[in-house]
This record gives C-alpha cells, structure tokens and sequence, in this order.
C-alpha cells in the first residue's frame, strides 16, 4: 500500500505529490491536515483529498489503514488526475495541435506517470512542450512521455 500512495498525485488542486506529503509528516512530525495543509499545502483547496491525507497520517503513525478505503483513495486519485492532466492538454495544447493538423490519441495516468500519446504533424517544439505544461498546471513531479505515433 505504501508504494502506491508514495507515486500519485495526493492534492489535485494545488498539484501536491505523496512522497511530499509524506516528507513533511514524517520529518516535521506531523499529526493532522491542518499541520499538512500549513507545511506543505496539500488539502487547501477542494477538500477532496483530505481521505488520503488521512491515510498517510495513519499510515505513518503505523495503524491499519482499511484496504477498500485505501483502494478508493487510490481510484478516485488517478480519476481526478487524469481529468486534471486531460484538461490541461485540451484547453492548452490541443488548439496549438490543431493549428498544425495534430492531436492528441491518447492520455494514460499511472500514478506520478503519465503518457500522452499524439499523431498528425506534430512539430517538435509542440511536442517538448508537453512535459512543462503538464509539470506547471498539475503537479511538478509528474513524469511525462510524450509518445509521437504514425
């Protein structure tokens, strides 16, 4: 379970990673989501991610941590990061893509991983640009390829 909250978005809104979130709690001793919200922001916007907050603070204090919960925490992550990653490319990137007669194919989320698959004439520059626009509008830490198919 742990490797699995380790590598994933945690706060969608402000693009905060696990392995940050677990830095802070384990370094600065910390023992709610107010203290994680203070120290690293995660959990001050929406709220949503605050059940996996949660999770890590347990986690880290070495109790149980309920396996469907865990599981839930997991999927509604890596729904709400691939809405996030698909959005960004659709409202910044695709219009670029069209202008030049590309798109984007294909959108895959694996935790911090993400693999964006596009096709048509798709210039170079437009396709470097892809990692820094996912990197600035969803989460630093993420991982991109960008994949260029025939």
């Amino acid at each position: 379970m742990a490797s699995e909250l380790r590598h994933r978005v945690i706060c969608r809104c402000l693009g905060v990673a696990s392995p940050r979130v677990f830095a802070a709690v384990r370094n600065e001793r910390l023992t709610s989501v107010a203290a994680v919200t203070k120290a690293v922001r995660a959990g001050g916007g929406c709220g949503l991610c605050h059940p996996e907050i949660e999770e890590i603070l347990a986690e880290v204090r070495g109790e149980p941590v309920d396996a469907s919960l865990a599981l839930e925490n997991q999927l509604m992550c890596q729904q709400e990061t691939l809405a996030r990653v698909e959005g960004a490319l659709a409202s910044l990137l695709a219009p670029r893509l069209a202008a030049h007669g590309a798109r984007i194919v294909g959108v895959t989320v694996g935790g911090l991983c993400v693999l964006v698959r596009l096709a048509g004439s798709v210039d170079a520059e437009a396709a470097r640009a892809v990692v820094p626009l996912l990197r600035d509008s969803v989460c630093e830490d993420l991982e991109v390829e960008v994949r260029i198919e025939c």
